[in-house]
């Protein structure tokens, strides 16, 4: 049996939604330290309730739940299970479509690469998770109501400037372009060499944000993310907008007329895009006022923070070393409008901030408070951890 597909939009009323999901804590059995077996089995064990009790909350209001588990994936059970025949631990990189030689991510943020365009799956990115699930969308919602030409092959996007150089340091000396290390270097026609055979294999699904008839698409990732939106999708309209990550950690759409935003968006004129539209918008944590991460953004650049490890200077080493594929960016990240809207009267936020408490409830909408308590570990709010694949009603046009 398959289910149907219907979401155009990031507010009507939710009907389907798969949850993300973690390792089992046992993956972390043979490591022999105990401060870094007690860290990691501490964080997929909070996890993994978190994600229980906010399955349970959605069950409770009529929402049906996909979620596949790691293992019956196919995913390894033990972290010792990817080491290498040269001894090193990560999956050995062989492509350019493959990142790094880290352990894979579990598939928690499953709308990283993939993203509902009206009555059709689509899997954005080429990425290890949606390798691993796309027999599961098969399954759930039939080939026909699936594009992977991502996966494929068939789609794919010319590189920024800053893409082509970050390449060249990873690509350039093996596919013929030497040393040269910044976009550049490069003449016209090498350049146009890169983005003929050396495309992007696809984009991160939260570049676009969909409103019924109207989508934004952001451009930092891929320049010509616009015209291969347009060829697959000719039923949606287009902006191009430039704000430089996923567009659900800085701004989100709550109603129409209703928008929460990251302050610094302010400067980029994000109110462009919602002309007539109220936006609320929310500061930056201040983590400068965080002594602990303070100490731990000398090691780790800012890019996650398990409150209570900062002096596990061990746990910090091998999560740097080995489990970059699971962080992020946290210190870019403004949790509080990463929101999943089940209708026009509920929200599910990460955290009960008065601000946004009181501006939900100034447009009638009540937050259900549902704790992430690792966040700022894996970089990800409930929008990122759920994709919502059936919502009520279809397109319509707001006026944007």
């Amino acid at each position: 049996m398959t289910y149907k597909v219907n979401s155009w939009d990031e507010f009507s009323p939710l009907k389907t939604l798969i949850l993300g999901s973690v390792f089992d804590t046992t993956f972390f059995d043979a490591i022999k330290n105990q401060k870094i077996q007690y860290a990691l089995k501490k964080v997929f064990e909070e996890t993994q309730e978190d994600l229980e009790a906010f399955r349970t909350q959605m069950q409770s209001h009529g929402i049906k739940v996909f979620q596949a588990q790691p293992t019956e994936m196919g995913y390894k059970t033990s972290i010792m299970d990817y080491i290498d025949d040269e001894g090193r631990i990560g999956y050995t990189q062989k492509s350019e479509k493959t990142r790094t030689n880290l352990v894979p991510a579990p598939p928690l943020q499953v709308r990283d690469e993939t993203i509902v365009m009206g009555n059709e799956v689509f899997v954005t990115e080429y990425a290890f998770t949606v390798e691993m699930l796309r027999p599961y969308y098969t399954e759930w919602f039939g080939e026909d109501n699936c594009n992977f030409g991502v996966l494929d092959g068939r789609i794919t996007g010319r590189r920024t400037n800053q893409g082509i150089s970050s390449w060249l340091k990873r690509w350039g000396k093996e596919k013929g372009f030497g040393n040269k290390t910044d976009y550049k270097q490069l003449s016209a026609e090498e350049l146009e060499v890169i983005n003929k055979q050396h495309r992007v294999p696809g984009f991160c699904a939260p570049n676009i944000t969909r409103i019924g008839k109207h989508c934004l698409v952001d451009v930092w990732q891929t320049p010509d993310i616009k015209e291969i939106m347009s060829a697959e999708y000719p039923q949606f309209n287009y902006n191009e907008i430039s704000l430089g990550g996923h567009n659900d950690s800085i701004f989100s759409v709550l109603k129409p007329g209703v928008v929460i935003a990251a302050d610094w968006v302010r400067e980029n004129n994000l109110q462009a895009s919602f002309p007539g539209w109220e936006i609320e918008y929310f500061a930056d944590p201040n983590w400068n006022s965080v002594n602990k991460w303070l100490d731990l953004k000398e090691v780790n650049k800012g890019a996650w923070w398990v409150p209570g490890q900062e002096d596990n200077s061990q746990f910090t080493h091998f999560v740097e070393q080995y489990l970059g594929n699971m962080t992020g960016e946290v210190e870019e990240t403004v949790f509080d409008v990463n929101c999943l809207v089940l209708d026009d009267k509920h929200v599910v936020v990460n955290s009960d901030n008065p601000q946004l408490t009181a501006y939900l409830r100034k447009h009638n909408l009540e937050p259900i408070f549902s704790p992430f308590r690792n966040r700022f570990f894996f970089d990800g709010g409930w929008h990122c951890l759920t994709l919502d694949i059936e919502r009520a009603g279809g397109q319509k046009d707001y006026g944007l």
